[in-house]
């Protein structure tokens, strides 16, 4: 890990004891859970205790959840489920979707679907009426994530979700209502059977849990478009990554049982990094208006734009100081356009100067301050 590691939002650093016993799964529940023998029961029986735990993470049953390679594919499987609908069919997503949901929807565009882009209020926050207006007849799909992965926002998702049931006024099914819910599990919390939604995708290596391992809550049924072996009750097909759901499960209760714990330490490293960010001459939090403690932002995620430096610039200067920040979501780090800041309306020279800065479980004061100095003498030497 970088001396400064600020870039959690893209990856949290795995629990060791977690990837140990892991390891330690791997070998001794070798057997594949679909097998009928006593070594595919015993695989099965870690597999299913892992489902158990996670479920009661997410405020959710065991068998609303299935476990998929990470988040992309969770997202992916009721987004390519709408293929499956017939005659014209049309989605509605936000237009701050992470990649895993806005490029499946480009997909789908280019297959004959209609998509509809909610644009958010310049705080970077969906309007549920919007969402609501947005639908037509033909909608089969909504999809907005719990909270965005470059400026922190939390989207109010119980509310669309009560929109959506509304706007329909009881004479017709809602369209189903998928919800990214990546950057919400383990910091600000998510709770699917609160929140109304009828899908939501997680992923474990945001968590302190290993690659390649995620999961879908589903509490309407889809049909998904792949097939297979049958695993997952049809809904993921492949064989199950047993080590790898046991190591999610654990990461996730460890996130739920220290979340309120977290979440006052993490608010305190938010005042300091936004009213110490405002201290230096020219720098501007995106949005500008968001202020310390605001609960309509995550306090793990904070967007700062550096004036006359471009956010890319910026980021390696601080690389080069042993400090790891990012560009936006890690995913998109190698592409120009900012896609989330555009759709809030920030002005081009702010958005192209942005960086963002996201902490975690190991983050102490003396990170965000020793940020706070590089970035301000980084600034000052290098801003045109």
């Amino acid at each position: 890990m970088a001396p400064c590691y600020l870039d959690w939002a893209a990856s949290a650093p795995p629990y060791p004891d977690l990837l140990e016993q892991a390891a330690a799964i791997a070998y001794s529940a070798y057997g594949n859970p679909s097998s009928l023998h006593a070594t595919g029961k015993s695989a099965r029986a870690e597999l299913e205790a892992a489902r158990s735990a996670l479920a009661r993470s997410i405020g959710a049953e065991p068998g609303r959840v299935s476990f998929t390679s990470g988040g992309t594919e969770a997202d992916s499987i009721p987004m390519l489920s709408t293929l499956l609908a017939k005659g014209e069919r049309s989605i509605v997503i936000s237009a701050i979707e992470h990649a895993a949901v806005f490029e499946q929807a480009r997909v789908l565009e280019e297959l004959g679907v209609k998509v509809i882009r909610v644009r958010p209020a310049p705080d970077g926050i969906v309007d549920p009426a919007a969402v609501a207006d947005a639908v037509r007849r033909d909608t089969v799909l909504v999809s907005v994530m719990a909270v965005n992965n470059e400026t922190g926002a939390v989207q109010p998702i119980g509310a669309i979700a009560d929109a959506l049931r509304s706007a329909r006024g009881g004479s017709e099914r809602a369209p189903f209502f998928h919800c990214d819910a990546v950057q919400a599990l383990g910091t600000v919390g998510f709770d699917a059977a609160a929140t109304g939604v009828d899908g939501a995708a997680f992923s474990a290596h945001k968590l302190g849990g290993p690659r390649g391992i995620g999961a879908l809550f589903l509490g309407r049924p889809v049909t998904p478009l792949a097939r297979g072996g049958g695993q997952e009750g049809g809904i993921r097909p492949g064989t199950h990554n047993t080590p790898g759901a046991w190591a999610f499960c654990r990461a996730a209760e460890r996130a739920a049982s220290a979340r309120e714990a977290s979440l006052a330490r993490a608010r305190l490293l938010e005042r300091a990094l936004l009213d110490g960010a405002r201290a230096i001459p020219g720098v501007v939090p995106l949005p500008a208006g968001r202020l310390p403690g605001d609960e309509r932002y995550s306090p793990y995620i904070a967007c700062l734009a550096f004036p006359g430096l471009s956010g890319e610039v910026m980021a390696r200067l601080l690389d080069e100081a042993g400090i790891a920040v990012s560009t936006g979501a890690a995913c998109s780090g190698a592409k120009k356009e900012r896609r989330v800041l555009d759709a809030m309306g920030v002005a081009r020279d702010l958005s192209f100067s942005s960086i963002r800065v996201s902490t975690g479980r190991d983050t102490a004061m003396p990170d965000i301050e020793l940020f706070l100095e590089r970035a301000a003498s980084a600034y000052a030497r290098y801003r045109v």
